[in-house]
């Protein structure tokens, strides 16, 4: 019977749609976290008191829409995957469902900002997204779905992939003595990925400059 039932194998285009859709929804109502108070403004010293109230949840808010940027830019390196078994399709679907749920903690967050736990809620979450994320790489390169092209660039990829767990574990670490630090800290994402990208670009340009000669 297994001799008649190979691996089914799914179009990488149907991940990349389902992906592609679940991004545009969460990037959409993560403006939602930004509450603005409710009440007559009358005097230029309320509208000054409540503007500063707003400025924390917006910066949580940019960090939060960066971040899912960065997630999404990262996952169009799914155009490297030639294709997706069953195992490969649920661990994305596990990375989305964590997709999802930011625009929930980023609200949990910017609600209460003082609170430790409501970091760690929003700390775990990207946690799990960038563990997922490293996880679909691992057994991508693992079971050959990775097209061969990208051979030389593995230890680079897997690296730059470590990068964000790493980060997101010092700022739960910074959390236990000022969850506003543990924020700042997340900032260093969205650098550190931008510099990633120009060392990649080198990198790509040198190896294929060595190629060619």
């Amino acid at each position: 019977m297994a001799e008649y039932l190979p691996s089914i194998l799914i179009p990488t285009n149907r991940l990349e749609t389902l992906t592609d859709g679940l991004f545009a929804i969460a990037m959409t109502i993560m403006v939602v976290t930004i509450q603005i108070p409710i009440g007559p403004i009358h005097t230029a010293d309320l509208f000054v008191q409540t503007t500063s109230e707003i400025i924390p949840k917006f910066a949580v808010y940019f960090l939060s829409f960066l971040l899912l940027a960065v997630f999404w830019v990262d996952h169009h390196m799914f155009y490297l995957v030639k294709k997706i078994n069953f195992t490969l399709l649920w661990i994305n679907i596990f990375w989305l469902m964590f997709i999802a749920l930011l625009p929930l903690s980023t609200s949990i967050i910017a609600q209460f900002p003082q609170h430790q736990l409501a970091q760690l809620i929003f700390d775990f979450n990207l946690l799990f997204i960038g563990l997922f994320f490293y996880l679909i790489w691992r057994y991508s390169v693992a079971n050959e779905l990775i097209s061969k092209k990208v051979e030389p660039y593995y230890h680079y990829i897997k690296k730059s992939l470590l990068i964000m767990p790493i980060v997101i574990s010092g700022a739960i670490i910074t959390s236990f003595i000022s969850p506003r630090w543990s924020m700042v800290v997340l900032f260093l994402i969205p650098v550190l990925f931008v510099v990633g990208r120009k060392i990649w670009s080198s990198t790509a340009v040198k190896k294929k400059t060595t190629t060619l000669k």
